[in-house]
């Protein structure tokens, strides 16, 4: 408690009359569907940015910066973006050029007329504790200004390892005339001594027992260092009616040092092996971007748009290297420390990958009728790979990628949809526990078509209801724990959304998606792997309420609830994970200090505690999060 009151106090003492915005951030109320939000670090819907209809968007590039793509290396700090939508099934009729596995849209912070400082302090039960503050300061008005951000976490994990945080970020905006709109931007992370979370190994034939959480079992040496930069302009124009977007990237993350630790499962207290993994000077890093040009014009009742896009990235990664060695044996969830020993290194791989892509896209609106968007695309792909031992032929892809969605308006307030798309996406890469540690596959054809009706039947909740069908070739661990190609993969299901307001104070935000996710190929026919992909959950349901008290708004509290479906972990489909539910509450409490807007949010995640194992890749695991209470103080200055 006695960190918990110098954060806060720590807030206060900066108190001061100005203007307000993040006490009133809540991801609920401004979820516009249940298919995935974030907004001010909470997330919510039935797909995040690592899991859209079964796959990682994230892992196959279909990241977008303000509607513009990046191949992004390392992630966001939330002083750069304060928050993102998933872009699937009706929210992806207008939006261009859609993608196979969804499409996560990140938003930055931008100044304005307008000067805004907020601080948010908080704190939680496992000792982690954090300050955030965020300026938007206009120089000249809404001509020129700049957006700055900073914030030190000290992060506490569940499996009692911590690390330390720092994270900077400054936007500039430049807009000389009501036509241009140029935001220049720069992020960085630090991320010092993060402590490796044990991945515990399986015998193949059942789960793991239950393991103490909170209790740290790992190494103290066994650490990883992290430098992440994100950094680029953004920039929009208008010229003789064309509507010119474009960015120009630059992601990285340097890690100067990481570990991974493995431990055999075995029964409580008896010994069982353990193996720490050491290598140093990996590098990912990409430059980026996309320039688009757009126009609009009408005939009629019809609304037509005409969108060209050019977009590239030149990527380079270095890794490979590491080295395992065996720790003794060791009383199985208990801690058994021992020195650091002496790593030796190899060398290092490198890969490099150059991908430029033309695409153009035309879209037809009619007034109650419909409208339709039809997209098609010209990518030139070419990865290399020089091992130390030998450089290995170029991976060349020149393919057409299309997309089409459609959506017609039925009744009023009714509306069908449907869509279809062919991508070109990178693969997973290899986890720790692989023999290829961290290799990337080359880049792998993708099919999607999805379908479904969208209905608001009150002015202020809509409902969506649809089913998808993705189709790509498949990459996992096979029996000698490499990383390859072990067949294609096909994910059919029916997901659901219900979303809006439908008495004043209420807001509702629920869904739920099935899922069919089956194997196919010579692997599976002739037996070397089962018929269902690892890790791949079911079905997921959610709903959460937000109510405000209409006689004193002041006050709300917020409950969510999610089910995980039964899924599989290892590739003969005789483990399985069983289905968890966890149950979330909160409450939000605005108030003002003299003239000064302020908030104090407590939430309670995974109330019931309740336990499950989550699967890392074939027979390898970590636990979910216990019962965790977290509190912030909100400053609005």
């Amino acid at each position: 408690m006695g960190r918990l009151a110098l954060v806060f106090l720590t807030a206060g003492v900066f108190a001061g009359p100005l203007y307000g915005q993040r006490v009133n951030d809540n991801v609920i109320t401004e979820a516009e569907d249940a298919f995935g939000s974030s907004v001010a670090g909470e997330n919510l819907g039935v797909y995040d940015a690592d899991r859209v209809r079964g796959f990682s968007p994230t892992k196959a590039g279909n990241l977008r910066l303000e509607g513009l793509y990046i191949d992004r290396q390392s992630s966001f700090s939330q002083r750069l973006s304060p928050g993102n939508r998933i872009r699937v099934g009706p929210s992806v009729v207008g939006y261009g050029f859609s993608a196979p596995s969804g499409i996560v849209d990140y938003r930055i912070r931008k100044p304005d007329a307008q000067m805004v400082v907020s601080m948010v302090a908080k704190a939680d039960s496992f000792k982690g504790y954090s300050v955030e503050v965020d300026a938007q300061l206009p120089i000249d008005g809404s001509r020129f200004g700049v957006a700055a951000g900073s914030n030190l976490y000290h992060n506490s994990y569940s499996y009692g390892g911590q690390t330390d945080l720092i994270s900077n970020t400054v936007v500039l905006r430049w807009r000389p005339t009501a036509d241009v709109d140029i935001l220049p931007f720069w992020s960085q992370q630090i991320l010092t001594d993060q402590e490796a979370e044990p991945i515990i190994l399986g015998d193949g034939t059942t789960l793991p027992d239950q393991i103490r959480r909170m209790h740290f079992i790992g190494q103290r040496w066994a650490d990883s260092n992290y430098d992440r930069y994100n950094y680029g302009v953004l920039g929009r124009v208008n010229i003789a009616g064309w509507r010119m977007r474009g960015g120009l990237f630059r992601s990285t993350e340097a890690k100067p040092k990481g570990h991974a630790l493995l431990y055999q499962a075995a029964a409580a207290g008896t010994r069982a092996e353990r193996t720490a993994i050491a290598d140093f000077d990996l590098k990912n890093g990409s430059t980026s971007g996309e320039f688009r040009a757009l126009r609009s014009f009408e005939t009629g009742a019809v609304r037509h748009s005409l969108d060209f896009s050019v977009r590239g990235r030149a990527q380079h990664r270095r890794y490979g290297g590491a080295d395992r060695l065996q720790l003794g044996a060791a009383p199985f969830g208990e801690p058994a420390f021992v020195s650091r020993p002496t790593f030796n290194f190899g060398e290092k791989t490198r890969s490099s990958v150059s991908q430029l892509t033309f695409g153009a896209a035309y879209g037809a609106a009619w007034r109650d009728v419909g409208e339709v968007n039809l997209g098609l695309q010209k990518s030139r792909y070419r990865r290399t790979v020089e091992t130390p031992l030998a450089r290995l032929p170029t991976s060349r892809a020149d393919p057409w990628l299309y997309s089409a969605a459609a959506a017609i308006e039925v009744a009023p307030r009714f509306r069908l949809y449907g869509g279809a798309a062919r991508g070109l996406e990178e693969s997973d890469v290899a986890p720790e526990n692989a023999t290829n540690r961290n290799e990337a596959p080359p880049a792998i054809a993708t099919r999607q078509m999805d379908g479904g009706v969208q209905w608001s039947f009150t002015n202020a909740m809509t409902m969506v209801a649809g089913l998808f069908r993705i189709t790509k070739p498949y990459y996992g661990l096979d029996r000698v724990n490499h990383f390859r190609k072990l067949g294609m993969v096909e994910h059919r299901g029916i997901e659901f959304s219900l979303s809006g307001s439908p008495v004043a104070g209420l807001s509702i935000v629920a869904g739920a998606v099935l899922l069919d996710a089956t194997l196919s190929g010579d692997e599976v026919t002739n037996g070397t792997v089962g018929k269902r992909p690892i890790g791949t959950p079911g079905r997921v349901l959610i709903a959460n309420i937000d109510y405000r008290f209409p006689s004193f708004p002041a006050l709300s509290f917020d409950i969510g609830l999610q089910e995980q479906g039964g899924q599989f972990a290892d590739i003969d489909n005789i483990v399985r994970i069983p289905s968890r539910t966890t149950v979330d509450i909160g409450a939000r409490y605005r108030f003002k200090l003299g003239n000064t807007m302020m908030a104090f949010r407590l939430q309670l995640t995974n109330m019931f505690n309740n336990f499950g194992w989550d699967s890392v890749s074939n027979n390898a695991f970590r636990y979910n999060t216990p019962r965790k209470l977290a509190s912030q103080l909100i400053v609005d200055f």
